[in-house]
């Protein structure tokens, strides 16, 4: 089974699936290894850059949040906070006075009620503009009978980061940082109930196919991969990763240079007759 990311890991800086990559990921289905993307992306953004072909067998989408069986669609699991975890989180994002965004639950959860602290904040203005169709402002009104999924947090990379506050406020949660997406630069800190995370929703894909955890591999460019390749029993990071990944786990060529490529090639030689798996 070989888990990936898939912007900035799986895709070019283009978003767009290279011809070796796809290559790659039909000689690994080939020889029958299971194969998953997982992805910060939404449902809906994922769509955005996934064929209904697209040879995967798995989607994790929104970090963990929904778990598709691919390309059938099938919901296979989902997750939205508990009542009590969520008014605990939007009570200490406002204490923060933070600029945030509150995510409905699957599979509308690319739709958003968005507050603003006020302060200069170029890629949270970002954001709600490139999906203006799907936002709305926060009023705590909109908290009754919500079935929230997520927590977006942004903030400028000038500005000393949060999240060191926010996973030690928000224990018992999910809180996983990220690079945005759209700058490159923000940060940004994105909260979940307990059972969502990349790893997680590997490990039940894992359970329910019974593969064994030797036989896991994973491929990740990003902070919010870092609990999935510690997860893997064979972890890599593309040559676009921050340092401190690179020191941590295995590297291969950038994703404009089809590291994973390389990874799934070693995946498939090792399951051949004289190969290490």
């Amino acid at each position: 089974m070989l888990v990936t990311d898939l912007d900035g890991t799986l895709l070019d800086t283009e978003s767009r699936l290279s011809a070796r990559n796809r290559a790659a990921l039909e000689a690994l289905g080939r020889a029958g290894v299971v194969r998953v993307v997982a992805t910060g992306r939404s449902l809906y953004s994922a769509d955005l850059v996934l064929s209904e072909d697209f040879p995967i067998d798995y989607l994790v989408f929104s970090t963990g949040v929904g778990t598709l069986r691919w390309p059938q669609r099938d919901s296979l699991w989902d997750f939205h906070f508990r009542d009590h975890d969520l008014r605990r989180a939007l009570d200490v994002l406002e204490s923060e006075d933070l600029d945030y965004a509150v995510h409905r639950s699957p599979p509308d959860n690319h739709h958003f009620f968005y507050r603003a602290s006020g302060a200069d904040n170029a890629d949270f203005v970002r954001r709600r503009e490139r999906y203006r169709d799907f936002a709305r402002p926060w009023h705590p009104d909109r908290l009754d009978g919500l079935r929230a999924s997520q927590l977006i947090v942004i903030e400028p990379n000038e500005r000393p980061s949060c999240y060191p506050a926010l996973a030690r406020r928000l224990r018992g949660l999910s809180v996983v940082r990220t690079t945005s997406p759209l700058d490159h630069r923000s940060r940004w800190i994105e909260i979940f109930p307990a059972e969502v995370s990349k790893s997680r929703a590997a490990e039940r894909i894992r359970q329910s196919l019974g593969v064994g955890r030797d036989r896991v591999s994973a491929v990740g460019n990003d902070y919010n991969d870092a609990d999935l390749l510690a997860w893997a029993a064979n972890a890599y990071v593309v040559d676009n990763a921050p340092r401190d990944l690179k020191a941590l786990h295995t590297v291969v060529p950038s994703n404009d240079e089809d590291g994973f490529a390389d990874v799934a090639a070693r995946i498939v030689a090792s399951r051949e007759p004289g190969g290490e798996g």
